[in-house]
């Protein structure tokens, strides 16, 4: 039996209660060793661990070795060595030694090659084994693209079972088999699994052989914020799982009460056995839900924006726009102008133009971002004539910066951005803002047939696609700006519901 599950609604203070509840037993005398904490994510895993070590400033990151993700913890119980772990070069070159050509996606352009990790073959095939089905099946769910070749899976299941055991590799979906057969876990007094609701059928095991060998459990999720069936994921197991207490945070520190009203209407559209009820207070801000047509239309030049699509592809095409509206922007973890570049720019024509000498560090900006090489040592002031520079020549040819670029980068400095900060506005999926949050969210829907069914329907295959587009609206803490389709081209209906 579980001794607690905890339902956290969105901005609800899940972590936080769940760090609570670390810090009573660690008070009560349960050594670190003793308490198991795992979670779904690196990042969730990392959160928790800094948070302990805010906490209690005597600790170190080793006495927190318990602190992990599912998938770490069984590669740390095998022995696994990071030498033994499949990476992308390896797919890449399964797909080449067997010389198949696929269809590949990418950025919205249709081009051809040999498949590779990223491939929808290798994604199936893997979304098979984490759900303990067949391949037939996870093929007959209508979740990949029509183009893939049936046969072709079961050529490459084959080739990357023989690859990994000629070359002794594995993936991460072998950790977590091989732990289950093998089940070497230590005992804990207490194990905390986050995010309970993202387990697939395989780490539903993992819980299981960890509660065996544990005194107390406590599981933490939201049903409502499952939105990784597609990878395994099994809500329902989540619902089922009988605890001794289930607890509902009731309190959401992020959500204003017009978003929770958005967002309760689109819950409803998802059948009652297929959802755990939840009364949940939102902030007592009531916030504001904007709906708009055009990228114009959100006020994106001041203040920090998360802008959410379902799709990288459709965010993809937003870039150029930003860059026509001077907007300084990060997507996937790269900014759209780099602040080194951004500093060298503006050395340079300090010098060009006052003929300030440079420090050490500010002359290697200018060499990195000139490709130029030297090397240097000495800390002092250094004047660009030393190395060959004029200060004739203009900053865009010194850096051989192209007239597309010039203008967005004399855009983005009339409309007073800070190119030396991190960036304003934040291009993410839905499913990789998960645990986000922000000021000021834009959501832009989407129109694909998939989702527009969702809209008018209510199943499993399109319950998630309800719980993904709740997601995307609860990362708002102020403002929310929906940014929606042509009435006659409508996509996920979210405007009706308001």
């Amino acid at each position: 039996m579980i001794s607690r599950k905890i339902y956290g609604p969105p901005g609800t203070g899940k972590t936080t209660k769940l760090i609570d509840y670390v810090k009573t037993f660690y008070k009560l005398g349960t050594p670190l060793d003793k308490i198991g904490y795992f979670a779904f994510t690196t990042k969730a895993a990392t959160e928790a661990t800094n948070r302990m070590l805010d906490a209690y400033k005597h600790l170190q990151q080793k006495d927190l070795k318990n602190f992990r993700t599912l998938h770490s913890f069984a590669f740390n119980r095998l022995g696994m060595k990071k030498a033994q772990v499949m990476q992308d070069e390896h797919y890449e070159d399964i797909g080449a030694k067997l010389g198949i050509e696929v269809t590949v996606y990418s950025n919205g352009q249709e081009t051809t090659g040999f498949v590779d990790s990223n491939s929808e073959y290798f994604n199936l095939i893997n979304a098979a084994r984490i759900k303990e089905v067949s391949i037939e099946n996870e093929y007959n769910t209508g979740m990949y693209s029509y183009e893939l070749e049936k046969n072709l899976l079961y050529i490459l299941e084959e080739e990357l079972n023989n690859y990994k055991d000629s070359f002794k590799l594995y993936d991460f979906t072998d950790m977590i088999e091989k732990f289950n057969v093998a089940k070497l876990c230590p005992k804990y007094d207490v194990v905390f699994v986050d995010e309970a609701q993202d387990l697939s059928p395989i780490q539903w095991k993992m819980v299981d052989i960890l509660r065996e060998n544990s005194k107390y459990v406590i599981l933490a999720g939201d049903d409502d914020q499952a939105i990784y069936g597609w990878a395994g994921a099994d809500v329902l197991k989540f619902i089922a799982t009988q605890a001794k207490k289930d607890i509902i945070l009731p309190q959401s520190y992020r959500v204003p009460r017009s978003v929770q009203d958005i967002a309760n209407k689109i819950l409803d559209r998802i059948p009652d056995d297929r959802r755990v009820k939840k009364n949940w207070k939102s902030r007592d801000e009531k916030g504001k839900v904007n709906y708009i047509t055009t990228l114009d239309d959100a006020p994106l030049y001041k203040d920090n924006w998360l802008v959410l699509a379902r799709t990288n592809d459709r965010l993809e095409k937003l870039k150029p726009l930003l860059k026509d509206m001077g907007i300084y922007f990060q997507f996937k973890g790269r900014k759209s102008f780099t602040a080194s570049l951004f500093r060298s720019i503006l050395n340079y024509t300090r010098w060009q133009n006052k003929g300030d000498k440079l420090s050490l560090s500010e002359l290697k900006d200018i060499f990195e971002c000139t490709q130029s090489y030297h090397t240097l040592s000495e800390e002092r002031l250094y004047d660009l004539k030393e190395f060959g520079f004029s200060n004739t020549q203009r900053w865009y040819d010194v850096f051989k910066i192209n007239p597309d670029e010039c203008l967005y980068i004399r855009e983005m400095l009339r409309q007073g951005e800070e190119l030396n900060k991190d960036a304003r506005v934040q291009l993410s999926t839905i499913h990789s803002a998960k645990g986000g949050q922000a000021d000021n969210v834009l959501l832009i829907l989407d129109n694909t047939k998939t989702i527009r069914e969702a809209t008018e329907k209510s199943d499993d295959k399109h319950d998630e696609e309800h719980r993904v587009w709740y997601v995307g609206v609860t990362r708002t803490k102020q403002n929310l700006y929906i940014m929606t389709a042509k009435r006659e081209d409508r996509g996920y209906d979210v405007e009706s519901l308001g």
